[in-house]
């Protein structure tokens, strides 16, 4: 079974922000939820919960990761992620209870809901969504610019490539996050830092101009 807990921890520490003891859920608070609902939590899932259950400035800033006492199941699929206007929500699929990191889809909110696949792994889309709270907020300082041409092999080759979410990619390097996303127009690049001088490195080397 693999342990994605440090891989969780590691995004923090990449934002400047590393977990505090008071970041982490307790098992009993998860195995609670499955009880509950009578399900086995994906690792990938309940790793993250296990270290930054409880963390809210990167959790909670935009998009909002639900406490396992309100997670709840729809055809299949454990909801433990809202969009900040309930208009969409993310579920884990639990179809395959040997898979400890299985795909997630988004799911519009209707009657019934509507899912679509967002990724094939959880732990990914994860360290996605947690690279898009950075520069929605959860950064200091944060953010937009249309980048050129050269901007995404930049990106590619000088930082650390973390995955892609429904054609948005995101890197970071030390106390510095950027999402690359081509369908948002003019704003389609969003970074956040953890000081002003990290956002200034952002768009010397990325040669940007903040919109």
């Amino acid at each position: 079974m693999v342990d994605y807990k440090p891989f969780y921890r590691g995004i923090y520490s990449s934002f400047d922000a590393p977990l505090k003891d008071g970041a982490a859920m307790t098992a009993s608070t998860i195995d609670a939820a499955s009880t509950r609902l009578g399900i086995t939590v994906p690792t990938a899932l309940r790793d993250f919960y296990l270290v930054a259950g409880r963390e809210r400035r990167f959790n909670q800033v935009h998009n909002r990761f639900i406490a396992p006492k309100e997670w709840s199941i729809d055809r299949q699929r454990l909801v433990f992620l809202e969009e900040n206007q309930a208009v969409v929500f993310w579920g884990v699929s639990l179809r395959t209870s040997a898979n400890d990191d299985p795909s997630v889809s988004q799911g519009i909110n209707d009657e019934p809901i509507e899912w679509h696949l967002e990724h094939r792994r959880c732990s990914v889309f994860i360290a996605v969504m947690l690279h898009w709270q950075a520069v929605s907020g959860g950064m200091k300082h944060c953010k937009a610019a249309a980048p050129s041409a050269t901007t995404r092999k930049k990106l590619d080759k000088n930082w650390a490539f973390v995955g892609e979410v429904n054609n948005m990619r995101a890197y970071h390097r030390d106390g510095q996050v950027v999402c690359h996303c081509p369908d948002f127009g003019p704003w389609s690049l969003s970074a956040g830092a953890s000081s002003k001088p990290n956002l200034d490195a952002i768009s010397n080397d990325l040669e940007l101009s903040w919109i």
